[in-house]
């Protein structure tokens, strides 16, 4: 199907808004046909896991998950609860997008095209004119679920070796309730939260980086799934040609 932005959206008009904090909710950023499909697409994948130990990053392929014994399971994660409590931590489950898009071993995939439709000439004039940066010149990406008792803590996004501009979140999470957690939060300089947003369905969450961030703990009764493709708009040089979607 061909990908759409909504019309509606103006990013003109949204660059002042986005201007106060370097930050900004769209809704309803595709037509709902778009999203609808990108959320049966990534309901579909085949989700890795992912979390750190200190500066050393896991990443679980599913055939590795499907064979965890739960002894193993229960290891991995009162780990990562205790070095939780001291330090930078954070698990989710995600499939690494970019690198499967550019490996030659993998072949064409249903996501492929969204990750196209994300580095097209709409999508990419789109977040120029909103954040301001106009030097963007595209977007890496990773697809993202977060479970009950999932969390990204405290971080900034600042990186010496790439050229992020901005950080953005494509929501596809139907039915979210406030209280259910996995928000994206904004920390003010005394550490309280200054801002959030929850989880919601055909969305874009947008910021300029660096900036203080986290994702709040999903609750272990949260009934729902939160999807969402992530990454950040770049100014560097993309790991390969991304044809047009």
């Amino acid at each position: 199907m061909k990908f759409q932005l909504n019309p509606d959206n103006d990013p003109s008009a949204l660059a002042s808004d986005y201007s106060r904090a370097n930050r900004l909710h769209v809704p309803r950023i595709f037509t709902d046909a778009t999203a609808k499909e990108i959320h049966r697409r990534l309901a579909e994948l085949d989700w890795w896991l992912t979390f750190n130990e200190g500066g050393d990053v896991h990443q679980l392929h599913p055939t590795r998950l499907r064979q965890l014994r739960q002894e193993e399971a229960a290891h991995i994660q009162q780990g990562v609860y205790q070095r939780a409590r001291t330090s930078y931590q954070f698990i989710y489950n995600y499939y690494p997008l970019l690198a499967a898009y550019f490996s030659p071993k993998i072949p064409p995939m249903p996501l492929f095209p969204v990750y196209e439709f994300i580095n097209s000439q709409a999508f990419l004039d789109f977040a120029r004119t909103l954040t301001g940066c106009e030097d963007i010149k595209w977007a890496d990406a990773q697809a993202t679920l977060f479970r009950p008792t999932q969390f990204l803590k405290y971080h900034t996004d600042a990186q010496s070796s790439e050229k992020r501009r901005a950080a953005y979140v494509l929501n596809f999470t139907e039915t979210w309730d406030t209280d259910w957690g996995g928000l994206l939060q904004f920390w003010a300089e005394n550490g309280d939260v200054e801002h959030a947003f929850r989880p919601s369905f055909n969305a874009l969450n947008i910021f300029t980086v660096p900036q203080p961030h986290s994702v709040s703990c999903v609750t272990p009764y949260a009934p729902g799934l939160r999807f969402s493709i992530t990454g950040w708009l770049r100014a560097d040089e993309p790991p390969g040609p991304i044809p047009a979607s």
